[in-house]
């Protein structure tokens, strides 16, 4: 499928398509193309449940073929959706390395038909979400609008909470608006730029994953296809970001997520704050956490150290909280 030849280090099998694996599409109500990817085990009749999987910030199918293959090892069926602006879905503006936002709530509108359409209504094989960051947010605030669509939700990182470089978060959040106001809303947040490969970039230089061979894996498909790459956040991105967050840490929207969710929280996270995660949860009408100490980010791109827990921790909630058999 892809030209490996252009790397410095071929993928492993593991993070190859699954031979099972198919792509598709579908127009939003704005008129983008989002791309969905769907996978079953075999034989059907082996299905337990079916995963709505939902990727971070940036994130995109192929960067999980690891993931799906430990799913449908597991007798569960995967219903994948890049995101509007990310992956291989359409993008908000030009130049496709800029992700974007035109606000959550389209997001939201989106993973409803997604759900719609894609989903297969069986009460024998409970459907659940799996999300990671920006997906798991997006996830959430799904939930508290229908919060009986699925039977479950499993969040890594979820974004509740954003670390800030620079400045406190209340300072970036008025700069961001202020920016999009003065109409400079589809420009790069101060030093993001378009995607580069960077040929010796070690894993000490990653803010994602410890993990040796993983913590690499999305740049390497980031430089095997052009059409995936994402280099940062808009202005207007990062604006509609921290209204979503205010939205979504008011109590009241909480406690009106009543699906059952376990949140996996990575000590070393420098990308969401992880403290905000317990302040969820203490709303949450049905929430279980799990904390990582010595984990990063992107926790299923971690090592097999953080990464097999965390899978246990994942069988565990679906036969406890979904009712998969």
């Amino acid at each position: 499928m892809y030209d490996q030849s252009v790397l410095p280090v071929p993928l492993q099998e593991r993070f190859l398509q699954h031979e099972d694996w198919r792509w598709s599409y579908f127009t939003n109500a704005d008129g983008k193309r989002l791309r969905t990817g769907w996978a079953d085990p075999r034989p059907r009749s082996r299905v337990r449940a079916t995963a709505i999987t939902l990727p971070g910030f940036s994130g995109f199918a192929e960067q999980w073929f690891e993931l799906f293959t430990d799913l449908l090892d597991r007798g569960i069926a995967i219903r994948h959706l890049d995101w509007n602006g990310q992956g291989g879905s359409d993008r908000y503006l030009d130049n496709s390395h800029k992700m974007h936002s035109w606000g959550y709530g389209r997001d939201v509108r989106d993973l409803h038909a997604f759900i719609d359409q894609f989903i297969e209504v069986n009460h024998d094989r409970p459907v659940f979400l799996l999300a990671h960051s920006m997906g798991a947010h997006i996830a959430m605030r799904y939930l508290s609008e229908r919060p009986d669509a699925v039977a479950g939700a499993f969040l890594t990182a979820p974004m509740l909470a954003v670390h800030t470089e620079k400045a406190p978060p209340v300072v970036v959040s008025h700069v961001a608006r202020l920016m999009t106001a003065l109409g400079f809303g589809e420009r790069y947040i101060l030093g993001h730029e378009d995607w580069w490969f960077r040929e010796h970039y070690a894993v000490e230089d990653s803010r994602l994953s410890q993990d040796p061979v993983r913590y690499r894996v999305a740049q390497l498909y980031f430089r095997l296809e052009p059409s995936l790459r994402i280099g940062g956040g808009t202005w207007r991105w990062l604006h509609e970001t921290f209204r979503s967050i205010r939205k979504l840490q008011r109590p009241r929207v909480l406690r009106d997520i009543r699906t059952p969710i376990h949140i996996a929280s990575a000590g070393q996270d420098v990308i969401v704050d992880s403290d905000a995660h317990a302040r969820a949860a203490h709303h949450l009408p049905d929430c279980t956490i799990t904390h990582y100490d010595d984990a990063k980010h992107d926790i299923w791109m971690e090592s097999d150290a953080i990464r097999d827990p965390l899978l246990a921790t994942l069988d565990r909630f679906l036969a406890e909280k979904v009712g998969v058999r």
